[in-house]
């Protein structure tokens, strides 16, 4: 799996890149519809946790761009971020849990894993185009 390097200079709200919504369904440990083997614990660890990297990576460059760009009402945005922030903190704290569950809970919090980092890229893909409309091209 690759990571990312390159930052868009811009303030376009997708150039082109695969939506976090996207790349979240892509990078899914073993998605339903595919008969892939599953990853190990650690391995799933690793990917939660560099998919919520790139999130937060994604959210600094927005709040980044929104400031630099002189938009007046960044705090119309502030909200957002902030909670966003709050709920990447947390999926952060519960992936790095995942290794010590029970084998008995493993499937169920994984689903609720996979949950949170879908909510947590549409909305950061949320913010973008939401800021992609007030941010110059």
């Amino acid at each position: 799996m690759t990571k990312r390097t390159t930052k868009s200079g811009g303030g376009g709200a997708s150039g082109g890149r695969t939506s976090a919504a996207g790349k979240a369904k892509e990078r899914a440990a073993c998605p339903g519809d595919l008969n892939l083997p599953s990853l190990s614990r650690e391995d799933y660890v690793g990917t939660s946790l560099e998919q919520i990297e790139e999130f937060e990576d994604r959210l600094a460059e927005l709040e980044t761009d929104l400031e630099s760009a002189g938009w007046d009402d960044v705090g119309d945005f502030r909200g957002q971020i902030d909670d966003l922030r709050l709920r990447l903190k947390a999926a952060r704290a519960k992936s790095e849990e995942l290794e010590t569950v029970p084998d008995t809970e493993w499937t169920s919090t994984y689903n609720e894993m996979e949950e949170i980092l879908l909510e947590l890229a549409d909305s950061v893909e949320g913010l973008a185009v939401l800021a992609g409309r007030v941010l110059p091209e």
